[in-house]
């Protein structure tokens, strides 16, 4: 193992655990929105949904699932990018946890929210234009992810972007120092760190890739400590790994 590298901890989020109080979920959901703000995660999905969105005409109205949504945040600000284009985005958040979408129904009105298993997803083949899915794929770990883009490909006309940490040495101390800066809530402080620890590396995210069996899917670092995972269906059947 290189100075790099990291093995893979699959340890607990204090975030993932239901019987924490509401307003300290909050707290630290709502670090997690700044976070995707100022260190990549909102553009990271925004700029990749414009290259999958750059042939649509304005005034055109485009389908979006957000699968864990969390507080809502990423859609949101989807919306709004969509809005100055001249799209029409219309987005659904799902999320598995109760709190979430009690989050996201405050702070992003205009999702609309269903509470499912992500890998349950309630919707018909085809059902979106894209779909996209932040900072969950550590939770469900290698081979949940492997079924989730499966799904992902299955729900959707153009493709999808999944974003998620890469694990290293860097990403760990980068986390670490930013949540730090932030002030961010002891919660946060705790599960950052172990979210980087819960991530996959550049090489792991491709062969997930591959045991999903999903084509046309471009694995490529982002800002920051971020990853990206993005399926391009008007690009043909090429994988990119």
């Amino acid at each position: 193992m290189g100075w790099f590298d990291v093995p893979r901890i699959d340890e607990p989020e204090e975030i993932d655990d239901p019987t924490q109080p509401f307003d300290e979920i909050a707290t630290s959901m709502g670090d997690v929105a700044r976070s995707n703000r100022w260190f990549g995660g909102t553009h990271a999905i925004v700029s990749q949904a414009a290259r999958l969105l750059r042939d649509v005409p304005s005034r055109t109205e485009i389908r979006v699932l957000d699968i864990a949504t969390g507080s809502g945040d990423i859609p949101h600000a989807l919306i709004a990018w969509g809005r100055r284009r001249g799209l029409r985005i219309t987005a659904v958040g799902v999320d598995n946890m109760p709190a979430m979408l009690r989050l996201a129904q405050a702070s992003a009105p205009d999702v609309r929210l269903v509470q499912a298993d992500a890998l349950h997803l309630p919707f018909p083949p085809r059902s979106f234009d894209i779909a996209i899915c932040a900072l969950a794929f550590h939770h469900l770990g290698f081979d949940a992810s492997a079924r989730l883009l499966r799904s992902m490909d299955a729900l959707t006309t153009r493709g999808f972007i999944v974003t998620d940490l890469r694990r290293d040495k860097l990403s760990l101390i980068g986390v670490d120092a930013a949540l730090a800066i932030m002030r961010s809530h002891p919660f946060t402080r705790h599960d950052g760190p172990a979210s980087v620890r819960r991530a996959f590396t550049p090489r792991e995210y491709c062969k997930m890739v591959a045991v999903s069996g999903v084509h046309g899917v471009r694995v490529s670092s982002h800002l920051y400590y971020r990853m990206a995972l993005v399926q391009n269906k008007s690009e043909g059947r090429r994988r990119w790994v």
